[in-house]
């Protein structure tokens, strides 16, 4: 572990019901400037899913990384490092704890999905899913990325808007067929209008898809 890590000196909060009563595990990860209450807000209690437990940390003054996603690798590098050491430890805490990494369902909105399409690209396996909200891999347009692995048709979901000042359609179609080269079975989507949040066609897609995790055994 890197002390000097500021994320991970950083608060997790705990929705849902204990870890050691869950049937499935959610990790929460949040956009810039926002928080794990906006994720409790905005995704959890419109989830409406019983025996879940949700985890969320929170970044250093609520930024994962100092700049935009499509910037340049050296103006984020440190701050992507620090996130993806904070998101590795917490895999690994949960799987420390029994919990299969197949009941694992990682989701984040905005930098927080980048983050996290960052996270699985580097340590591909059969997590139980990924939800990414309005996010996708981290680098400048004509980034070349490879994922060594395998995810073994685990369900990946990737979305934005075509107004969305943020994240544009071409990254998240780019990280779409990525993951998908890569085994994950891949739902895109891309609403017209939508503004930078998350809409109730997400919150639906997201819980089919933990409702799925919930009803397959490992």
């Amino acid at each position: 572990m890197t002390t000097s890590n500021y994320h991970l000196q950083q608060r997790v909060e705990h929705y849902g019901v204990p870890i050691v009563d869950a049937q499935a595990v959610v990790v929460l990860v949040h956009g810039r400037t926002i928080t794990p209450e906006y994720m409790n807000e905005f995704v959890v209690q419109r989830l409406e899913i019983e025996n879940i437990a949700y985890v969320a940390p929170a970044a250093q003054g609520n930024t994962w990384f100092p700049k935009g996603f499509l910037e340049p690798l050296v103006e984020n590098q440190i701050g992507i490092d620090f996130t993806l050491e904070r998101l590795e430890t917490i895999g690994a805490e949960l799987l420390a704890k029994g919990i299969s990494p197949k009941k694992i369902i990682w989701c984040g909105f905005s930098q927080g999905a980048s983050a996290l399409c960052q996270f699985m690209a580097t340590q591909p396996r059969r997590w139980g899913a990924l939800i990414a909200f309005t996010g996708g891999l981290i680098g400048p347009p004509g980034t070349q990325w490879n994922i060594d692995g395998d995810f073994a048709g685990m369900p990946a979901y990737f979305c934005t808007s075509d107004v969305d000042p943020h994240v544009p359609e071409f990254r998240v179609k780019e990280t779409g067929a990525l993951f998908k080269s890569a085994g994950a079975e891949v739902k895109s989507e891309y609403f017209v209008g939508r503004p930078h949040e998350i809409s109730d066609a997400e919150i639906a897609q997201a819980k089919s898809m933990i409702l799925q995790v919930l009803s397959t055994s490992i």
